[in-house]
């Protein structure tokens, strides 16, 4: 079909046709004139009601039809053209909304390249996306976007992640670290491992998740939709009832043209979706209204511990340097030693020593003494670091206090190394998986919002759940859990009917727990794809403050919501005032109709502005 007969295009020329012919009219009123470009411009409420009362449904269109039989049939051509002209503005309305709904997903789909440079034995070479696989090695230039999710094998450099997770400032990154598909690389050339290609890249499951989300409808515009669904025969009802009394057919078609329903129609979805985009756009995934709904009424959360109060990989937590023992020195002999490790411990020392220097020497030689560390030879300085096992192989001497020390890390739960260089005491480095540094802001927030129950889960043992939770000053724990025993605990604290119980985790052990949480929440940058797949709502970006914000977002989003519906009865209520007091004719009615449209529109469309502010000061707060 051209493109002439789909919106907007059609109602455009509509508009332009009608506002020609009313201004003809005005200057030669010529009686027949209005007629034929009523009619034709009547066609698609025509088609509208043909279509409404073939499914058995009385819609909108079903009253500006008769409304315009009326006209047409009492010889009022000026009042069918108006009439008309509304019902054109109001659908393209109804288009310019239902468009923006939809404009996030196209705009997130837009940060992906088109084109990428994969490097394949030695040369490099330009290919589309579409040809990347998984394990590919691709250079990523300054100014360019990362293609695919992957990891970096070589280089530095400082990407910008806010289109993508919300976050404002440019993130250093360096050999290990992921990167994901939409970043952009503002300094630095790096090479990555591609591990997360086509749809399973974090860009093209963010879009997917949006179109699903858009799809579910919550409790609230159930209740809208069923309200609205009696509503239309109510109408009816009232304009058969209204002919009956007054025997006046014009009146009857007022109160059908008056009538206010497409409004909420696109309104509360308007609400939703803005609110959902918002929340894209920092970085987390909301799977449908009723998701949003119930964060608005969240009172108690439970949180695994591994991977989501926590990183999920090993870092320094803390070092002790001996005296005398240059700190650029400790941080360099750290650095070398683990340079070319695989071990999960040496690559969390290389990564933490790494931000303390700038270049790090490769090693002259190397050696790995199994389940005990490390040695290295960088010029005159033989650096030995790990634990008791690789001291007594070399035969270094090994102090008790330090050894006590080493003891009482281990009784918190870290695993505690000690760095020799020279065969002289250097220091002790403690390593653990460490709490992500926001999260005793975020539960600190959650408590002021009213979650006032907090729980954190966890299968490690009792000292290192304590010490976890006493950091982030969390008072309930439940320590040593397998799936089976988190899925059990969770189903205590619902029977306990103290309001919604939300789950947060990010492991395969977590998704029963997500899946039976009244909402479930997966931490889904480093989450696996059954944890996401489980879950509710996806933090992308694994920052935990987003808890808190979405909570402020649901809640603002239904207070908007609730506002709406009030402002569509008054609205109604006083249209069909108008008419039944005599105020108000068809053409007036029309009018008012169009008008009234706006005003719950209007009101939705403020959370779209939040976003754009919201959006305007990350920006401003990234150029400084």
């Amino acid at each position: 079909m051209p493109r002439f007969f789909h919106e907007p295009f059609r109602d455009q020329f509509l508009i332009a046709f009608l506002f020609i012919a009313l201004g003809v009219h005005y200057f030669f009123p010529i009686p027949w004139i209005l007629f034929p470009v009523a009619l034709v411009g009547a066609i698609p409420t025509f088609i509208g009601a043909v279509q409404g009362i073939s499914r058995g449904k009385i819609n909108i269109d079903t009253f500006n039809t008769f409304a315009l039989i009326v006209s047409f049939a009492t010889k009022d051509g000026r009042t069918a053209a108006f009439i008309v002209l509304m019902l054109a503005f109001a659908r393209l309305l109804d288009w310019r909304t239902q468009s923006r709904m939809h404009n996030a997903v196209e705009e997130l789909l837009k940060l992906k390249p088109q084109r990428a440079f994969r490097e394949r034995r030695g040369k490099v070479e330009e290919i589309a996306v579409e040809k990347i696989k998984t394990d590919d090695t691709l250079v990523i230039k300054d100014g360019d976007r990362v293609p695919v999710d992957g990891v970096i094998i070589f280089g530095r450099a400082q990407l910008n992640e806010s289109s993508v997770t919300g976050e404002s400032s440019p993130v250093k990154k360096m050999h290990g670290d992921t990167v994901l598909a939409g970043t952009l690389n503002e300094s630095g050339v790096i090479k990555i491992k591609a591990t997360h290609v086509g749809k399973d890249s974090t860009i093209e499951r963010m879009a997917a998740l949006m179109r699903e989300a858009s799809s579910r409808k919550s409790h609230a515009e159930k209740i809208a939709d069923r309200f609205a669904a009696l509503f239309l025969p109510a109408v009816a009802l009232l304009g058969l009832g209204v002919y009956w009394i007054t025997k006046d057919p014009i009146k009857m078609a007022s109160i059908f043209l008056v009538a206010c329903a497409d409004d909420m129609a696109v309104a509360l979805p308007l609400a939703m979706n803005a609110a959902l985009g918002m929340a894209a756009k920092r970085g987390v995934i909301i799977k449908g209204g009723e998701s949003l709904e119930i964060l608005a009424k969240l009172r108690q959360l439970v949180l695994d511990k591994t991977g989501t109060l926590t990183y999920g990989k090993l870092a320094i937590h803390h070092t002790e340097i001996a005296k005398g023992v240059p700190e650029a020195k400790f941080w360099s002999a750290l650095a070398a030693a683990e340079k070319y490790s695989e071990h999960p411990i040496g690559r969390a020392i290389f990564r933490g020593a790494s931000k303390h220097i700038h270049s790090i020497p490769d090693p002259d030689d190397y050696g790995v003494q199994e389940g005990g560390g490390v040695w290295a030879k960088i010029g005159t300085s033989r650096i030995v670091l790990g634990n008791e096992k690789i001291f007594r192989a070399q035969r270094l001497p090994v102090d008790k206090k330090i050894l006590s020390r080493i003891e009482l890390f281990r009784k918190k739960g870290y695993t505690a190394v000690i760095l020799f260089i020279n065969r002289a005491f250097a220091g002790i480095i403690a390593v653990a998986d460490a709490p992500r540094p926001e999260a005793a802001n975020s539960i600190h927030e959650l408590r002021e919002l009213g979650v006032k129950r907090i729980t954190m889960f966890t299968g490690d043992n009792e000292s290192v759940a304590n010490e976890i939770a006493g950091i982030l000053g969390i008072s309930e724990f439940r320590a040593s859990m397998n799936p089976e025993d988190k899925l059990r605990a969770l189903e205590v604290i619902q029977k306990g009917k103290n309001g919604f119980v939300g789950m947060v985790g990010d492991g395969v052990n977590d998704a029963p727990a997500l899946a039976r949480a009244d909402i479930g929440i997966a931490m889904g940058s480093g989450g696996t794809a059954v944890a996401v797949e489980a879950a509710d709502v996806v933090i992308t970006t694994d920052n935990l403050l987003r808890l808190p914000e979405i909570i402020k977002l649901s809640r603002r989003t239904f207070s908007v919501i609730r506002s709406d519906i009030w402002i569509w009865a008054v609205s109604n209520m006083l249209g069909f005032a108008l008419v039944l007091f005599g105020f108000a004719g068809p053409a007036f009615a029309a009018f008012y109709n169009f008008a009234a449209d706006f005003f719950p529109l209007i009101n939705s469309s403020r959370l779209f502005r939040d976003r754009d502010q919201h959006q305007i000061a990350a920006e401003t707060k990234n150029k400084k």
